[in-house]
């Protein structure tokens, strides 16, 4: 019998409303998934999935009313999602089985039995269910043995034909257990990657995998074995995989938990040869697609001007350029510039008693420039601070006097 006991307060009252629903509605619920597999490893469980060879409906209604909560649907995957306030999310799912019409193509759905729903998923240590009522293991692919032996396994030969997407999840799910890849799988990976099965898939989804990938903590481990085995060359074409590199990012991102680590880790898997194709699926923005060719191509660039500058307002204007996560790439990569970079930093954060109506003058594009560089002259050392207002009026005057001129 498996023991709930060690769960969180907020889990277990969710696992006690999933049984009273379940004796309302007289059907059976079984945890399925991932939870059991992190509930076996006395892991944190997050989400809770809920199996049942019943309507899944009427279980996500009941259970949503006894716990005040909300119920969102999802028909074509037979699956209901049930949140609350203070409580963990639980999907409910009618176990199904799955039919895939053609390599790396989305499954159809129907409904089954849980063994169907426990055979149809990716790894055997994902597809065990423990009885929410009894307490009872059900283990039809020997996940439990593999969770002893730390091995991630596919359950047949044609897993990475059919979903080529799980060559991701199975990296990822290993680094993020310390498991290894068991033998006949990572046979099975690799020949699914030389035989082209990725290219069966749509760039988006893999987009999507990659991206799971740099959320996790161990985010440089994992993208340095996708670059190793070939899983990301096509999206990028060959790379060579730089670990050292991938680590410094996440020890920006650690530092620094505002930057976008999605820029930044794909920045530093594109070092050296960047292109806007190379994005192609992931969904960026132009901003940030702007922000990791110029991490990707132009560092040494922009190192090169930084060690041409001779003045501080030199510098200044130089790193004005840079966005926060090229900053954070020159400070972790270039040594001699991170005073710099820190510098500009206090610099971002330097205000000027000043506004543009202490000038008293028209306003318009060049008292705002000249606001800005009299901020500037300041904190250099240019001018003292109370010669402040004298400096920008005079330089808000010379402005006007160019903008004239060019209408």
């Amino acid at each position: 019998m498996i023991d709930f006991s060690h769960l969180s307060n907020s889990h277990r009252r969710a696992m006690e409303l999933v049984r009273e629903a379940a004796r309302e509605k007289n059907c059976r619920p079984y945890l399925v998934g991932g939870p059991v597999r992190d509930l076996l490893l006395e892991r944190a469980v997050v989400d809770i999935d809920i199996a049942v060879e019943e309507d899944s409906s009427a279980l996500a209604r009941a259970l949503a009313k006894l716990m005040s909560g909300r119920v969102k649907s999802f028909p074509q995957f037979l699956t209901y999602k049930v949140t609350a306030d203070q409580m963990p999310e639980i999907d409910i799912a009618t176990a199904r089985k799955e039919r895939y019409r053609s390599p790396g193509a989305l499954p159809s759905v129907t409904p089954g039995h849980l063994r169907d729903d426990l055979l149809r998923r990716d790894f055997s240590i994902n597809a065990m269910a423990v009885d929410v009522v009894e307490g009872a293991l059900h283990d039809p692919t020997g996940g439990e043995a593999d969770l002893r032996a730390r091995l991630v396994r596919v359950l047949h030969d044609q897993s990475f034909i059919d979903d080529p997407t799980r060559i991701y999840r199975a990296i990822r799910l290993a680094s993020r257990l310390g498991f290894s890849i068991e033998p006949h799988t990572g046979e099975l990976m690799r020949n699914a990657i030389t035989s082209g099965a990725l290219i069966t898939i749509s760039k988006e989804r893999i987009w999507r995998e990659l991206f799971l990938a740099m959320d996790e903590g161990g985010a440089p481990a994992i993208l340095t074995a996708f670059l190793t085995q070939g899983a990301l060359d096509v999206l990028f074409g060959k790379r060579t995989a730089d670990p050292a590199r991938l680590e410094s990012a996440r020890e920006q991102i650690e530092r620094n938990p505002e930057l976008d680590r999605h820029v930044l880790y794909t920045a530093t898997l594109l070092r050296g040869d960047a292109s806007p194709v190379d994005l192609e699926g992931s969904g960026f923005s132009q901003k940030r697609a702007r922000n990791i060719v110029q991490i990707a191509n132009e560092l040494g660039r922009f190192a090169d001007a930084l060690l041409e500058a001779k003045t501080e307002r030199q510098r200044l204007r130089v790193l004005k350029h840079a966005s926060p996560e090229m900053l954070g790439v020159l400070a972790a990569t270039q040594p001699a510039e991170s005073r710099h970079v820190e510098r500009f930093h206090e610099y971002q954060n330097f205000k000027l008693p000043l506004r543009g109506n202490d000038l008293e003058m028209p306003g318009g594009p060049h008292v705002s420039r000249a606001l800005e560089r009299t901020r500037e002259a300041v904190f250099t050392g240019e001018i003292p601070a109370e010669h402040a207002r004298e400096f920008a009026r005079e330089t808000a005057l010379r402005y006007l006097k160019r903008e004239e001129a060019k209408s």
